[in-house]
């Protein structure tokens, strides 16, 4: 045996292979024969049972058999593991077996089937072998390349050679029911069917003809899985899944959080409790310490004050005691009226100069004032344009203003580039799905306007995979290689000679010959292929051919293939998505270059508006400088002229009444006299003043400096600076009183808290009585103490408790912030897959419409379609796709729903073809097997033959085989149309088994029945 070939993983380990034959061991009352199978075909199955008609002759039974090898989604193999497929198995029982025969019931037995590709059977076939037991596992699956069949001349030697067989396939290959589906036949159903079996639980089917039984979003089911779409609803189903899952755990994870929030709560209440007691009693400890730092403080700034009174008065004394000397003095120095003139005229021409300096500084103040004003006035302006200035200067954001200037022209140019590029490649596309690409779309343009039929060698060529080293190195010089029939060959030389130098023009054989292994196509041109393949030989390491005759060496290693049309289509859809991507990131570019642009703009702007703020802060504190100086000149001026003036009142006074002053300078000097003997006694008054203030006590209570009290103060809040020492008294004293209430200490008179917390609420009593001003004889740390000593009793465990409490807190919210996010993304990720779903399918029922439309046309009906509506899920219901068929009865009627009242037969047509229409819509059915049981009843004539041509159709267009069983009444209609004739004979009761099953049919594939042919024949007596 073989390692598996590579395979698309859509289409699982079998891919596109066909089944061409089925081999089933101790299944009902089947025999071991090998019963061949023609792909793409109508088969009609029926047979003989003991009443001289089908019924009872095992065509079911072989259905059945069938289903279950392709794994029919119906069996839901992925949920009971098989077990319904072992009521398959031989019983005598149920087969209705004489108990004379003595026959046993079976516990295991298999079914075989063999798969190869069309186009090559002979190289690609793969055999399948599933097993079915009564016991787990009840179903496993394996498979190898090539025949792996049992061809022993009997019955009972080939059920014998089964098990063989069966041991000879590789064991790690063997796979579950679970997986048997996916891994053989990938993601899309294989098979689908409709049986009239109790094996498994019935469901109203499009392919039992129950339509008017089924409900909308039945309908859209059915028509999904025909189409082979299912996958997509159940990865959504699981998706939507997750996305509750994770919704329950976020609720479950709030729910707990809560619930221990409420135990923790209790837990905290106490520490919280004793928390506020030490706060409290902390703040009632501090308003303590600032009312002996405010008495302090108080009782300093008035010894100050009262000592700077002293001070004052001491000096008003000496001032007094001045006063009375000048005074003497004054009387004494009181010259001639002559001298009082001079004296005046002196004193006017002083103050006419202090005038005229005092205008002078005014003017000069106003000047500075108005240079001031403009200064501001540019300030003002300039200050917007410096919002969000990020320190750099000038030159550094000019610099990265030229910088972002070329960025941004470089993304621009780079988004052209990209769009140019998507244009290209979407041409590209667009020649290569007209098979046209290039200068071979040229050469056929031009070709086709004179009428040449031309085609591009390597659009029509398909290289498989395992030929591609091989045939690449030869067929990459004729990329621009034209095919022409050899009686064009000249026209066509002539017309590309001047118009496409050049160009490669082969001319077709004359008829259509055998081409080289591993190449596929259309053309004729075995010749030209077999020359190269005759010319250019392999190298010996197959990385290369060569000419010996030209010396010439061509290289292979192409990393994608290069002829065939789907793959060129492939590779250059792929470099229109990478264009496309491209566009898309230099969009992205271009958006934040503009944006880094618009920034750097706003910068250097900023930047030069920040350099003539500074520049105008400097003129501007200059100014302020000058403005200060001519400011503080004015006002001396201003002083000195007042006073020179009062010195010429004076002296104009002095000169008026000289004798007056004589009279007055008598009455100074008694004045004097009397304001020194006041001054004595004020300061005696004030020494007893500062005796009472008591400074010095109240350091000690403070036990500190003053500059630590003023320090200590200036620390508290604006309203606690400016309380005055009482108030600051009462909150040590609330605080105190708090605390104790916070502790659970209400002052109930015999309540149990302690000898002593009761000696603490008594000092606490004590102290409250105390008058505020007076020195305090009990301190706040003695009433304090009791209850210090408790809260720190309890200091350690309250900060483990919060410690704990704050931790576990934190993790469950951490938790559940997590849920929150993954919550959020399952519910983005399931929409996004839902929008692709919905999108995918609305184009899938569109098609199913117009190929409904079209099947009823051409069974001469009026026209049909479908109206559906996608009801997506809430929770964890399905996703219904509300799926209404409706067809015209008459040519001018409207379209009438699947459920009005209309004749059966009329109903079972449209269920056919809708259900060829989906299998039409699908573009994946080549391989595929649909099974439908009761074929035709209740049709009338006219009607089964369309039903049965149109299944003939389907199946050859769409590379499907489909199976169907037909009573009497229809096996004549069948015949006509059908491509294989299955006979099931189970001629009396009396027979434990079947008879061997006959076949008629036509395969005009050759090689796929030479393939199968000793194997069917095995065992047969007439062969």
């Amino acid at each position: 045996m073989t390692s598996p070939p590579a395979s698309d993983l859509s289409r699982g380990i079998v891919g596109d292979r066909q089944l061409v034959a089925v081999q089933a061991f101790d299944v009902a009352r089947l025999t071991a024969h090998a019963v061949p199978i023609v792909p793409e075909t109508f088969i009609a199955v029926s047979g003989l049972g003991p009443k001289d008609d089908s019924n009872g002759s095992g065509k079911t039974s072989f259905l059945i058999a069938v289903s279950l090898l392709l794994a029919d989604p119906q069996w839901r193999l992925e949920t009971n593991g098989g077990r319904h497929a072992s009521s398959i198995l031989f019983r005598p029982d149920a087969a209705g077996v004489d108990q004379a025969h003595q026959a046993s019931p079976v516990t295991h037995g298999y079914i075989v089937g063999v798969f190869a590709h069309p186009d090559d059977p002979a190289t690609s076939p793969l055999t399948v072998w599933v097993r079915i037991a009564t016991t787990a596992p009840y179903l496993q699956a394996n498979w190898t390349e090539g025949l792996h069949v049992a061809d022993a001349p009997t019955d009972h030697e080939r059920s014998i050679q089964a098990d063989a067989l069966w041991r000879g396939l590789r064991t790690r290959q063997i796979l579950s029911a679970r997986a048997m589906a996916e891994k053989l036949y990938g993601t899309a159903p294989r098979c689908l069917t409709y049986l009239d079996t109790a094996l498994r639980p019935p469901v109203p089917s499009l392919l039992s003809q129950q339509l008017t039984e089924m409900e909308p979003h039945d309908i859209g089911r059915s028509l999904i899985a025909l189409s082979g779409m299912t996958p997509l609803l159940e990865e959504e189903d699981d998706l939507r899944g997750q996305a509750l899952e994770h919704q329950i755990a976020l609720d479950k994870a709030q729910t707990e959080h809560a619930q221990a929030r409420l135990v923790e709560e209790e837990v905290m209440s106490g520490v919280r409790a004793r928390e506020a007691a030490r706060v409290s009693l902390q703040c009632g400890h501090e308003a303590w310490r600032r009312y002996l730092a405010a008495s302090y403080s108080d009782a300093h700034q008035s010894d100050e004050r009262i000592a700077a009174t002293m001070e004052e008065e001491e000096e008003a004394a000496a001032t007094a005691e001045a006063l009375v000397r000048d005074a003497e003095d004054q009387l004494k120095s009181l010259g001639s009226a002559a001298e009082l003139a001079t004296q005046e005229h002196e004193a006017r021409q002083t103050w006419s100069d202090a005038q005229q300096l005092f205008r002078e500084l005014c003017g000069k103040v106003t000047e500075l004032a108005t240079k001031q004003t403009l200064l501001r006035s540019q300030r003002t302006t300039l200050l917007p344009q410096a919002q969000g200035w990020d320190g750099s200067d000038c030159a550094t954001a000019a610099t990265c203003l030229e910088q972002r200037q070329r960025e941004h022209a470089k993304a621009e140019l780079q988004r052209i580039e990209a769009e140019d590029s998507v244009t290209r490649t979407r041409r590209h596309l667009h020649n290569v799905e007209q098979g046209r690409s290039g200068q071979v779309g040229r050469a056929i343009d031009l070709l086709s306007e004179h009428r040449v039929p031309a085609h591009g060698l390597l659009d029509q060529l398909n290289v498989d995979e395992a030929a591609r080293p091989e045939w690449e190195p030869r067929l990459a010089s004729w990329q621009d290689a034209i095919v022409v029939e050899s009686e064009h060959e000249e026209k066509a030389r002539r017309l590309l000679h001047t118009a496409l130098p050049g160009a490669q023009i082969i001319s077709s054989d004359v008829r259509q010959e055998r081409l080289p292994q591993g190449i596929h196509s259309t053309l004729k041109v075995a010749r030209f292929l077999g020359t190269l393949q005759e010319r250019l030989i392999l190298s010996a390491d197959g990385t290369a051919v060569r000419d010996q005759a030209l010396a010439l060496t061509v290289t292979g290693g192409f990393p994608t293939p290069l002829a065939g049309r789907e793959a060129l289509l492939r590779q250059a859809r792929v470099d229109l998505a990478a264009a496309q991507q491209l566009a898309i990131e230099a969009t992205e570019a271009v958006t934040a270059a503009s944006a880094a642009l618009i920034l750097a703009k706003a910068q250097h702007a900023a930047a030069q508006a920040a350099e003539e703020l500074a520049r105008l802060g400097i003129q501007e504190n200059d100014l302020q400088t000058k403005s200060d100086e001519f400011s503080s000149r004015v006002n001396n001026a201003a002083r000195d002229e007042q006073k020179l003036q009062q010195t010429w009142k004076e002296a104009v006074a002095r000169h008026a009444s000289h004798e007056q002053l004589l009279a007055n300078a008598k009455l100074t000097l008694e004045g004097a006299g009397k304001a020194l003997k006041e001054r004595h006694r004020i300061l005696a008054a004030l020494e007893r003043q500062r005796n009472q203030a008591a400074a010095s006590q109240w350091q000690l209570q403070w036990a500190s400096t003053l500059e630590d009290a003023v320090h200590f103060l200036d620390q508290a809040s604006e309203q606690v600076r400016s309380s005055r020492p009482a108030a600051l008294r009462r909150q040590a004293e609330d605080g105190l009183r708090r605390a104790y209430e916070h502790y659970g200490i209400d002052g109930t008179p015999g309540a149990d808290v302690g000898e002593d917390l009761r000696t603490g609420e008594k000092m606490m009593r004590t102290f409250a009585d105390t008058d505020p001003a007076s020195l305090p004889s009990l301190t706040f740390a003695d009433v304090a103490a009791p209850l210090d000593n408790r809260l720190a009793g309890h200091r350690d465990q309250d900060e483990v408790a919060a410690a704990r409490v704050t931790h576990d807190q934190h993790a469950r919210e951490q938790a559940i912030t997590e849920l929150t996010n993954g919550v959020a993304a399952s519910a983005r990720n399931l929409e996004t897959l839902q929008d692709m779903i919905e999108k995918h399918l609305d184009g899938l029922f569109a098609q199913i419409s117009a190929a409904f439309n079209d099947l009823d046309l051409r069974s001469e009906g009026y026209g049909a379609k479908l109206e559906h509506i996608s009801v997506r899920p809430q929770g964890a219901g399905d996703w219904q796709w509300q799926v209404i068929p409706r067809w015209k009865r008459s040519r001018s009627g409207g379209y009438v729903p699947y459920r009005e009242n209309a004749n059966s037969a009329q109903v079972k047509v449209h269920a056919i073809l809708l259900v060829l229409a989906a299998l039409l819509a699908d573009s994946q059915t080549q391989g595929r097997v649909l099974i439908l049981d009761e074929l035709g009843n209740s049709l009338g004539e006219v009607n089964r033959k369309d039903m049965l041509a149109a299944l003939r159709d389907v199946a050859r267009d769409q590379h499907l085989t489909i199976l169907g069983t037909c009573q009497d009444s229809v096996l004549a209609d069948a015949a006509d149309v059908c491509g294989e004739l299955l006979w099931f004979v189970h001629a009396s009761a009396a027979d434990i088994i079947n008879q061997p099953t006959s076949a008629w049919a036509f395969d005009s594939n050759g090689t796929r029945t030479q393939l199968t042919e000793d194997w069917i024949t095995a065992g047969r007596a007439h062969a």
